[in-house]
């Protein structure tokens, strides 16, 4: 989407709104450690280094959204929900310390004024560095570091057509390389859960943690990631997909595991939401939530038609499993698990699945005729009916009536079939794990200290924020603000 998550933005100034640093870093401090988060320590119960993080990036982030705004290289506005005529509300709304809940998130805007997209922004910056005469180097895959008998990083080294190409840096370099999601071994070792496909360039195989490591980097939150559940299907294809199920449509409509019962909040922010994948059972020695349906019925079918990961028509898409009854949709989910035994560690329905699911679907009927799921609170938020709103919009030619229910993000399922199912299985647009950086962005050897002459942003580096997901924009607001900060760090280095 091209969004950029900026604290204390111009846009929140020109409306008069005070968005504090002291009350922005609390936020921050609850989403991001909330096992160690105390409101009455002077660092939240964040040790210095991470406290250090959180300020350079509330500290910078508007700085550095004003100086490519000013430098030409960036035209942005405050961005809107689609479809709806308000600022974008964070992911973690609801809690006291978000005293500001909505519009910390920027976007690109076309030569028209009309609202950008990724496309935009990567026009804009491409563009940008196309006028100042920066080279670009494509077919180069950075393979090592170059460090003078001081151990100063003055240079990389790199594989290009068979080649190796030695490149001196004049000051100091800077990697903002992606993650590792692409590598299969590195997600084997690292990651605390399966992890079935991503929407990341297919180059994100984590090559910094390699060439970091080699000059005595120090590594963190190396089990990391930007998560979001993905259609098991398409990953069967190819685990480099084109998107994620960020919104699953439908109000008609709900997930639940191999014993048939809902584990989450599906309309929780795709980050958090994933996480339900990754929860053992230290009573049966399993994931029973490694894979989770999405069950659903004809109105949403038919009524969200089109709105991913729903398709146009049921018929066409190989990957939506049907049923008359629900004892036939297990009976299809069944059959397709058995096939596809190989890829899940032989996953299948437990013996319960179709009482628990019509378990299930009745309470959750009723919790969508009183509009409150006293399960998992969906719909309760801001960020729930706001987000469904902008994401699941119901198709107007499709003859189904509006929602008329207290909560906009439910609605009884039918007491007739068809019943449908999609598996959804744990995802990422990347991790966020990798060699660990200081406040100036400087990454960290063994001892803590810093390797002189080497930088890192984005998410090759352990995020300065953990594993929380601010609001709509976060990883891309957080690669913009430390890469700027490592910009103006390497730009003071001595030349090499």
């Amino acid at each position: 989407a091209g969004v950029l998550w900026v604290p204390n933005n111009f846009t929140l100034k020109e409306r008069g709104i005070d968005d504090r640093k002291e009350d922005c870093i609390r936020y921050q401090a609850r989403f991001s450690y909330p096992e160690r988060y105390d409101p009455d320590d002077p660092r939240l119960g964040l040790s210095e280094h991470e406290y250090s993080l959180l300020e350079a990036f509330y500290d910078n982030a508007s700085v550095a959204v004003d100086a490519l705004r000013e430098s030409g290289a960036l035209n942005v506005s405050e961005w809107r929900m689609f479809f709806l005529d308000r600022p974008a509300t964070d992911y973690l709304d609801h809690v006291p310390e978000n005293k500001v809940p909505a519009g910390r998130a920027l976007g690109p805007l076309n030569e028209d004024g009309s609202m950008g997209g990724g496309e935009t922004l990567m026009q804009q910056l491409g563009g940008a560095v196309a006028e100042r005469g920066i080279k670009t180097l494509l077919e180069h895959r950075a393979a090592r570091l170059v460090q003078d008998d001081a151990d100063r990083v003055i240079g990389v080294q790199a594989d290009a057509d068979g080649a190796t190409v030695n490149i001196r840096a004049s000051k100091a370099v800077i990697f903002a390389t992606g993650g590792y999601v692409h590598n299969a071994e590195k997600n084997n070792v690292y990651q605390p859960m399966r992890m079935y496909g991503s929407c990341a360039m297919p180059g994100a195989e984590g090559d910094f943690i390699d060439i970091a490591t080699a000059a005595g980097a120090r590594l963190g939150n190396i089990g990391g990631a930007w998560r979001t559940q993905i259609l098991l299907e398409e990953a069967l294809v190819s685990p480099q997909l084109a998107t994620g199920v960020f919104f699953p449509s439908g109000d008609s409509a709900f997930q639940v595991n191999k014993y048939g019962v809902r584990v989450v909040n599906e309309n929780r922010n795709y980050n958090d939401r994933t996480e339900a994948h990754g929860y053992y059972d230290p009573s049966h020695a399993e994931y029973p939530n490694q894979l989770l349906f999405m069950i659903y019925d004809e109105r949403t079918a038919r009524a969200f038609a089109g709105v991913y990961p729903v398709p146009a028509d049921p018929a066409d898409a190989k990957y939506v499993l049907i049923g008359q009854t629900l004892e036939e949709l297990t009976a299809a989910i069944e059959k397709r698990l058995g096939e596809i035994e190989a890829s899940t560690g032989g996953l299948k329905l437990n013996a319960s699945f179709t009482a628990n699911l019509q378990e299930t679907i009745t309470r959750f009927n009723g919790f969508a005729e009183t509009g409150e799921d006293l399960d998992f609170r969906r719909g309760k938020h801001a960020y729930d009916s706001e987000w469904h709103q902008a994401f699941s919009p119901m198709n107007p030619d499709s003859g189904w009536p509006a929602n008329e229910h207290p909560s906009v993000t439910m609605h009884p399922l039918r007491d007739e079939g068809p019943y449908y199912a999609l598996i959804l299985a744990a995802g990422a647009l990347d991790t966020c794990g990798g060699p660990i950086i200081d406040a100036s962005a400087r990454v960290l050897n063994s001892e803590s200290q810093p390797i002189t002459g080497l930088y890192g942003a984005g998410n090759c580096i352990a995020s300065p924020s953990n594993e929380a997901y601010y609001g709509s924009g976060h990883t891309l607001g957080m690669s913009m603000t430390f890469g700027y900060i490592a910009a103006n760090a390497a730009n003071a280095e001595p030349r090499t």
